[in-house]
């Protein structure tokens, strides 16, 4: 049996390197547990409209996504927990089990209700998946190997973009949506296969408690963010935005104890490791409001059928995983400008869409989102292997297994408050394209400010913890 002592060497740096021997084993079976997580949340957007037109509950169309992500916050702060109780095999075995129980569940769902419960189940599994996933990529490399494999899971990603649509589209079209879910768990029950086979075991740690109430109160925060977006009046959602994020505070305030969830001073700027998880939450917050209202305004100001805008959102995917993959091999003084400047990029690139929207052609458009995937690419991969750097071999699995979860909330919120401001200017009223092209506007405007604001965070981390090697 191999245990955690016999990882594979780290010969070299290269790409190659990433796929020889054993570890070319692992780097493929991480990227298929990230690929399965990934393909689900892609496929459920496009089969959503056959499933409401058989089982009804078109009044809960956002929660499906919505519940999946409360469940994907909740299995990823629980991923150092699964590890610890179960060691490193069986902890990523039953986050698998758990993913393929819920994809199952949704496929067999008779009415609306189950079908949100078994949603949930699958995005606590979902969460699991990338918290164990993220540790194996501490555990298992290093240094610019370390860096390499987190840019391969963008390159994941970005098939996924691809291949999740056309899945769903396929059994959408010929009415079995069910079937969707069915490959998802086809898909899932291979990896598990392989996981048991492939993973690497290791020792388990000392017995601990669950913390659900911390677990609890952390969906709770992301329940009441994300059912902001079901009141029109602005009170009502900021009331819901600011109840969340209370319970988010007091939930990392109650976190620092023995049985943590979270890296000790997360979000505190006066930390490494807290600024490091600003910087995943300001990042996923910051490319959120585009990825959900770039459609509308496709749509209602350029005219653009379902395929194109499809394809103008896999440009971002793409440009991404050339940020990405570009930088990869940089250096450690070339990294952190790329990290600084990637998320200046985006903002710049933002608010190069809220001035020009309605007034430039498609394809000006399309090179705007393509150089604000390029800027996320950027600094998304050397954020994370920096963070894992910095908090050292005590923190560095929990800063790893953790991550995922503060990108989920980062996700969340800024939904919500994108959609708040999208409100406040006008959208509830209407979407004509004049209304589309002014409220829009504002929430990209605005919303340059939170790519801004990541990247004074990365120059503030760098700052804190200077002689860290990537």
């Amino acid at each position: 049996m191999t245990t955690v002592n016999e990882t594979p060497p780290e010969e070299g740096t290269g790409w190659a390197d990433m796929f020889r021997g054993k570890r070319g084993i692992y780097t493929v079976l991480l990227n298929v547990g990230i690929g399965v997580h990934a393909i689900d949340i892609f496929v459920i957007t496009t089969v959503m409209p056959a499933v409401v037109a058989e089982i009804g509950g078109v009044e809960f169309y956002a929660w499906t996504t919505m519940l999946y992500m409360v469940g994907t916050v909740m299995g990823a702060a629980s991923g150092q927990y699964a590890r610890t109780l179960l060691g490193r095999r069986k902890g990523y075995v039953a986050a698998g089990l758990i993913f393929l129980a819920g994809a199952l569940g949704c496929a067999a769902a008779p009415n609306m209700a189950l079908l949100l419960i078994f949603r949930t189940l699958e995005g606590i599994g979902g969460g699991l998946l990338m918290s164990q996933s993220m540790t194996l990529v501490n555990d298992l490399y290093t240094g610019r190997l370390r860096t390499r494999v987190l840019a391969t899971i963008t390159t994941t990603w970005s098939i996924a973009a691809v291949i999740g649509p056309l899945i769903g589209g396929i059994w959408g079209n010929i009415g079995l949506w069910r079937g969707a879910f069915l490959t998802t768990s086809v898909l899932t029950f291979l990896f598990i296969i392989a996981a048991w086979k492939v993973v690497p075991e290791s020792e388990r740690g000392a017995r601990r408690r669950l913390p659900y109430r911390r677990l609890l109160m952390l969906g709770m925060s992301v329940v009441l963010v994300g059912a902001s977006g079901q009141f029109a009046d602005i009170a009502s959602r900021a009331a819901l935005i600011i109840a969340g994020i209370l319970c988010l505070i007091v939930t990392l305030r109650l976190d620092r104890v023995k049985e943590n969830l979270f890296p000790q001073r997360v979000l505190s700027l006066f930390a490494p490791v807290g600024t490091a998880y600003w910087v995943f939450l300001l990042l996923s917050a910051a490319y959120t409001p585009m990825t959900i209202f770039l459609p509308l305004a496709l749509r209602q100001i350029y005219g653009l059928d379902p395929l194109w805008i499809g394809y103008v959102l896999t440009v971002f995917s793409v440009a991404w995983t050339i940020g990405s993959l570009g930088t990869a091999g940089w250096n450690d003084r070339w990294t952190q400008i790329a990290c600084v400047s990637g998320l200046a990029i985006t903002a710049a690139s933002i608010l190069g869409i809220a001035v020009t929207l309605a007034d430039t052609s498609i394809w000006v458009l399309t090179a705007l989102v393509a150089l604000a995937g390029i800027g996320v690419g950027m600094t998304n991969v050397h954020s994370i292997a920096w963070a894992l750097a910095a908090a050292g071999e005590q923190e560095s699995r929990i800063t790893a297994s953790a991550a995922p979860a503060m990108r989920s909330i980062g996700i969340a919120y800024g939904a919500a408050i994108a959609g708040m401001i999208a409100n406040a200017a006008g959208l509830a009223g209407g979407t004509d394209p004049q209304t589309v092209e002014y409220a829009l506007s504002w929430v990209f405007a605005l919303g340059a400010l939170v790519p801004l604001a990541g990247s004074l965070c990365v120059i503030r981390m760098f700052r804190l913890k200077p002689g860290v090697k990537i």
